[in-house]
């Protein structure tokens, strides 16, 4: 037909299941089943309607002949039964077979229904088929008729049924099409008409469906400007024949933020002519997000200044970043296909590897210092980050490795432009904000973020940190914090922040800026950890010290009050008489003085310590010696002058004096006492008498003294500072039988510093 001719295009509206368009497999075994024909045979003459019955059930097997002598009763016989066709004739009492046909199609408007009549004419067929009558067949002689017939009741049948299966299947279709957020469609050949299109294109392009059909080409109206060259272009190429598979922007009323996946194919007879184009489009917005985060993650890769690797799970270099190729001297090619054993240097012990495997294989950060060798040979430090890369299901896929040259910074703070793949598994709260916009928003937080804060990733992007502070936040730290980040300083600060929830928690927040290649800022790096058990524990700490203290006052108070009126109301005595009585008086209040001295002693070096310093230890002991009367007795120091050790200076320095006091006075006044390093800790020992094996459990408690002028609490106090320390005093016999004291770590270490000593152990000797 011509142009003119045609429909408007919404009426040309094809059913699905017409169309060869789709390779569909279906389970129609349920519809499509061949089986037995349920006939119902209506005529007046008995002899006629066994006979019929009889020679199609004998010549056709799926034949089965059911007979009614009047249409009434055939009515009343359909009500209860199914019936695959109906064979009637036309002159009858009562109903004739046009007014029989009229009542059936009532009820059954689809079902076949034959016209089998001896009494044929042309005004009777004209009113059979008027009524709707599905065959119309005039009575003969013979039993060739019966032939004729069955092979008509057969040819309605698989008529109605397959038109049946074709409405069955089309409403599957249809019932798919809608239930998918994918696009079907299918156009005319020339692309001038739809043919059909489920409802997913309007909540994806963004206009009905109906302003489509009007217009077949609407669609362009629909795809980013940029994009429409590309997308028309597509569209001539399926008109002339084409596959096409292309990508594109569409949506105007989402500001083309849809990134569409168009597939469409001619579909052609047998004599190669397309009759028409089909095709999906999908949604992949996400993707192509996706893929532009993986680009700037890539760009951010290939310009940062730490050497960068990725393995697979069996640990083989799959790629490496420019920087790596610089800083280790192996160019790509060298390097991929490898293992990360070629930087290994000798350095580590094979237990350190196997720690580093085992920790990335159980899914956690690896994070240490690594002395590697590069390809010439020079050996370098590296801080090395390791994290696994995971799909969506979770299973890990790659590794990738972060090595920040370290070797001239290793007294510095440590800086490393974090893999967003790390920061996504660090477990610490990670933060990413940019300087460059208003207000430094932030614009990436890890899941350890959203686990800490209650907030989630969408809740916190775009907004300045700030927004997790409330009325209890400290002003002065925020305005040191605010003063690090305007000076590009990094800083770590103790902040009262807040969950979504509204409970407060105690923030270590350090921040630090992130630079590029060129030294311009691009990001501050945040660093949260939850500190809020460590502050309660503090803080309870500090309310013990301040107990104590308290104790010490009141004892301070109301013990020297009264000692100091004995004091004088003894020089009064003594002024008007003279007595040996008085002398044995002065003694016993001067060791009351004592008692209390040691006693306030011993409750304040009992405070626990929270502020450590780095002490040079050598100084510290000499110094000590000089404070206390030593007579003829002598130093051996046999400890590094670099040493550094980590403590409270003032109260150790009472550790040491009360040391080397306890051994002059008990060791004699030629005595040599000598200090000396320990694996975790060091000694104070003498070559004095010694401490009998069964006096050494009790020297530490307060008040035990086997000094007549002693007051037993010079040990005590020993124990009490170090204690505060988190370290251990213990005593035994020295080499030459004299007592030794040995002082070393519960946990940690005591030293800052290890250094080679210069003097191979053999110390220095003070007398």
């Amino acid at each position: 037909m011509e142009d003119s001719e045609r429909p408007p295009a919404h009426q040309r509206q094809q059913p699905l299941a017409q169309s060869n368009d789709f390779d569909l497999v279906l389970n129609t075994s349920q519809i499509t089943t061949p089986g037995r024909i349920d006939v119902l045979h209506v005529d007046d003459d008995e002899s006629i309607l066994d006979l019929s019955a009889t020679l199609l059930e004998k010549n056709h097997g799926l034949l089965s002949i059911h007979s009614k002598l009047d249409a009434k009763e055939a009515l009343d016989y359909l009500e209860t039964n199914d019936i695959d066709c109906i064979v009637s004739d036309y002159d009858m009492p009562g109903l004739n077979g046009i007014e029989f046909l009229e009542q059936v199609r009532e009820v059954h408007p689809d079902i076949p229904f034959i016209l089998y009549t001896g009494k044929g004419s042309e005004e009777v067929a004209s009113k059979a088929i008027s009524k709707g009558v599905t065959d119309y067949l005039q009575k003969g002689t013979g039993t060739e008729q019966y032939e004729l017939l069955a092979n008509r009741i057969e040819s309605a049948v698989a008529q109605r049924r397959s038109e049946r299966r074709a409405n069955k299947i089309e409403r599957w279709l249809v019932e798919l099409a809608e239930e998918t957020t994918n696009i079907l469609w299918i156009f005319t050949a020339d692309m001038d008409d739809v043919i059909f299109i489920n409802s997913a294109f309007e909540e994806l392009y963004g206009i009905p469906i109906d302003r489509l059909r009007d217009d077949p080409f609407a669609f362009l109206d629909a795809t980013h400007p940029e994009d429409r060259r590309h997308v028309a272009k597509a569209v001539e190429q399926l008109r002339n024949g084409q596959t096409v598979r292309i990508e594109h922007r569409v949506n105007e009323s989402e500001d083309y933020q849809r990134w569409v996946y168009v597939q469409g194919k001619p579909i052609r007879t047998d004599d190669s002519e397309v009759t028409r184009v089909v095709g999906f489009i999908t949604d992949v917005t996400e993707r192509k997000e996706r893929e532009q985060q993986l680009r700037k993650f890539q760009r951010a890769v290939e310009s940062s200044g730490h050497a960068i690797y990725c393995t697979d799970t069996d640990g083989i270099i799959d790629c490496v970043n420019p920087a790596f190729e610089e800083i280790t001297g192996y160019t790509a090619e060298e390097a991929v296909g490898e293992t990360p054993a070629i930087l290994q240097s000798g350095e580590h012990e094979q237990a350190f590897y196997e720690d580093l495997w085992q920790t990335i294989l159980d899914g956690d950060v690896w994070r240490n210092e690594v002395v590697n060798e590069r390809k010439d040979g020079e050996r370098f430090v590296i801080d090395q980050t390791i994290a696994p890369v995971t799909d969506e299901s979770g299973e890990t896929t790659h590794f990738v490795a972060v090595n920040n040259d370290i070797t001239d910074q290793r007294a510095t703070e440590r800086k490393l432009e974090i893999l967003q793949t790390a920061i996504d598994n660090a477990h610490s709260a990670l933060t990413l904000t940019d300087p460059h916009k208003e207000d430094n928003p932030m614009v990436y937080v890890n899941k350890a973020f959203e686990n800490l804060t209650g907030y989630t990733k969408s809740e916190a992007l775009g907004r300045n940190c700030r927004f997790l502070q409330g009325e209890d936040t400290d002003p002065d730290t925020l305005a040191r914090l605010r003063e690090a980040i305007d000076n590009e300083e990094p800083i770590t600060v103790e902040i009262c922040n807040y969950r979504k929830d509204g409970t407060p928690f105690w923030n270590e927040l350090s921040v630090e800026p992130v630079y590029d290649d060129d030294g311009d800022l691009i990001r501050y790096l945040g660093t949260q950890r939850d500190v809020t058990d460590q502050k309660k524990h503090i803080q309870e700490l500090q309310r013990q010290n301040d107990r104590l203290n308290e104790f010490a006052t009141v004892v301070s108070h109301d013990l020297r009050n009264p000692l100091n009126v004995a004091e004088g109301r003894l020089q009064l005595a003594k002024d008007e008489c003279e007595s040996e009585e008085l002398a044995h008086v002065e003694s016993a209040l001067d060791r009351m003085e004592a008692l209390i001295d040691d006693l306030l002693t011993l409750a304040r070096q009992g405070e626990t310590i929270t502020n450590f310093e780095s002490i040079e230890l050598v100084p510290l002991v000499e110094n000590c010696w000089t404070t206390v009367e030593t007579t003829n007795a002598s130093l051996a120091v046999k400890i590094d002058k670099k040493v550094l050790i980590q403590g409270d200076a003032d109260r150790l320095k009472q550790v040491f004096e009360n040391l080397i006091r306890n051994a002059v006075e008990h060791g004699g006044p030629d005595v040599t006492v000598t200090v000396g390093e320990l694996d975790d800790g060091f000694y104070i020992e003498d070559d004095g008498p010694g401490i009998p094996e069964e006096d050494r459990s009790q020297i530490f408690e307060a008040g035990y003294s086997t000094a007549k002028s002693g007051t037993g609490f010079g040990l005590s106090i020993v124990e009490q500072i170090v204690s505060a320390h988190e370290w251990s005093i213990s005593v035994t016999k020295s080499e030459t039988g004299g007592a030794r004291f040995e002082i070393t770590a519960v946990t940690g270490g005591i030293y800052s510093n290890r250094v080679q000593s210069e003097n191979n152990g053999d110390g220095d000797e003070i007398s």
